[in-house]
């Protein structure tokens, strides 16, 4: 691999770090703390939706991005985990009608591997071209219907109640059907903690709204002990998939 200036090296990070400024040092430490309060949140909700261990959001998080800043040379992409990949995740687990839930990390650390071996393969033939077929309104209409397949997948969370249906129709039915059964505590925390991050983004777009919450909420949690008081939890997956739930949160 070749860095900017012609001169082959083993990493394209190792040419980077020989030209590269100290005076750029503070800027890049900011958008890197920055961009973790982003990441670390998001990731824990993206690991719910496949449903694996929430832990292994961040795992892939970061070796997305230690992988990428050894290897790659692109200076502005977003790498890791997102939100239609999650949602695909859990549509090819609740396929395979896996239900353990360490089985369920298993099989998608095995599609993970599999994706990147293909992409590898893919990059060696140069075949990238095949991305033309994929025109940018099919992209966008898979993106806005995985978007609003993990709203209605969240919304059992607001309520602390459990859904049934085989797709996000039938879902949200069952979600209206259990209002009447909504749990007081956990519809409080839920609505508090809606109003925390758009109040944040009106008034303070910089400040980040995820991490405060989560931050905020594990204090909460522990200041006013929301699980004796019964707050109600689940993890939740997309059309269908295995709901977990508990009746309270210690």
């Amino acid at each position: 691999m070749k860095t900017q200036r012609g001169r082959l090296t083993g990493l394209p990070i190792l040419g980077q770090l020989r030209s590269y400024d100290r005076m750029w040092l503070r800027g890049d430490l900011i958008a890197g703390v920055t961009v973790a309060a982003l990441i670390v949140p998001k990731n824990l909700g993206y690991a719910g939706i496949a449903g694996i261990p929430l832990q292994n959001g961040l795992y892939a998080a970061a070796a997305g991005a230690i992988v990428y800043g050894a290897l790659g040379s692109c200076r502005q992409i977003s790498m890791g985990p997102s939100s239609g990949l999650a949602a695909v995740a859990a549509s090819a687990v609740l396929a395979a009608g896996i239900t353990n839930e360490q089985d369920v990390a298993s099989f998608v650390a095995g599609i993970t591997l599999a994706s990147g071996i293909l992409f590898l393969l893919l990059a060696v033939l140069r075949m990238g071209w095949i991305a033309q077929f994929l025109s940018r309104a099919v992209v966008t209409g898979f993106l806005f219907g995985a978007a609003i397949d993990v709203v209605i997948g969240e919304l059992p969370k607001l309520t602390g109640t459990e859904v049934t249906g085989s797709n996000p129709i039938q879902e949200l039915r069952s979600w209206f059907g259990t209002l009447g059964e909504a749990h007081l505590t956990t519809v409080v925390v839920g609505v508090i903690a809606l109003a925390v991050v758009f109040v944040l983004k009106a008034i303070a777009p910089t400040v980040p709204g995820a991490l405060v919450l989560v931050v905020g909420g594990l204090l909460a949690a522990a200041v006013f002990d929301l699980g004796a008081k019964g707050w109600r939890w689940s993890v939740t997956c997309p059309a269908g998939c295995r709901r977990r739930s508990s009746p309270t949160v210690s």
